[in-house]
């Protein structure tokens, strides 16, 4: 492991305690939102700095399925893990597979699409950003129903984060790319950034809209992230 590894880990464990922390600090106060989309949205953060692992196996035996195994160990009833709030997360604020299957998808793009990055990013970014805006929004302003329980201005707002998103992630690897910190090359797509933005949301916003609300964690963020690779990233 290289020195950079260790920042990487530092860095993705600072993320995830501190989501956790202002949920926790959300919930004390009785804040009416969700505070399971806090962390939802918060732990997505991790995709400005995941590139920094030389290794997928890094992330995979420190990071992923750690993760993996905890959420999935958080599903069952009187233990350590689902008697506490990360438990109360996973099994009483929402669907009970979501946090597990959101932590199987991302160990599916890091051991698959280790050489796609750009686009295994985009595909994260559409399942907490995308996904995270969408609820809080639909929640907050939704007036106009749509399909399965959805709201029109969810789903704008599904396509509003995504695009806007997916746009930050592509500059931000081209940055990288051209500075050297990331020399894959995959940051370039074959039509420009607006169109990769638009199309990366306009799936997200689909997917969102027809998927299931507990299998949306799995489908939208693969579906999303296999259209990018065909993009050229």
């Amino acid at each position: 492991m290289l020195t950079q590894d260790y920042i990487g880990l530092a860095l993705v464990y600072a993320i995830i305690a501190s989501s956790l922390l202002v949920a926790l600090a959300m919930e004390r106060r009785g804040s009416q939102r969700d505070v399971r989309k806090v962390v939802h949205i918060g732990v997505g953060l991790f995709v400005f700095v995941w590139w920094m692992f030389s290794e997928n196996w890094i992330m995979l035996v420190f990071f992923t399925v750690p993760f993996a195994v905890i959420l999935f160990v958080a599903m069952f009833r009187d233990n350590a893990i689902s008697n506490s709030k990360l438990g109360d997360l996973a099994n009483n604020r929402g669907h009970r597979t979501g946090l597990f299957l959101y932590a199987v998808t991302i160990t599916i793009l890091v051991a698959f699409l280790w050489d796609h990055w750009t686009a295994a990013t985009i595909g994260v970014v559409a399942m907490t950003f995308g996904d995270g805006m969408g609820s809080v929004i639909g929640k907050r302003y939704g007036a106009h129903r749509a399909s399965n329980g959805k709201s029109v201005e969810g789903s704008v707002g599904v396509f509003a984060a995504t695009a806007v998103m997916s746009a930050v992630i592509i500059l931000f690897y081209g940055w990288l790319t051209s500075s050297g910190y990331y020399p894959s090359g995959d940051s370039v797509a074959i039509v420009p950034v607006w169109a990769v933005s638009v199309i990366a949301g306009a799936l997200a916003t689909i997917l969102e809209a027809i998927c299931p609300g507990q299998y949306d964690n799995i489908v939208t963020p693969l579906v999303v992230s296999s259209a990018m690779v065909l993009l050229g990233l």
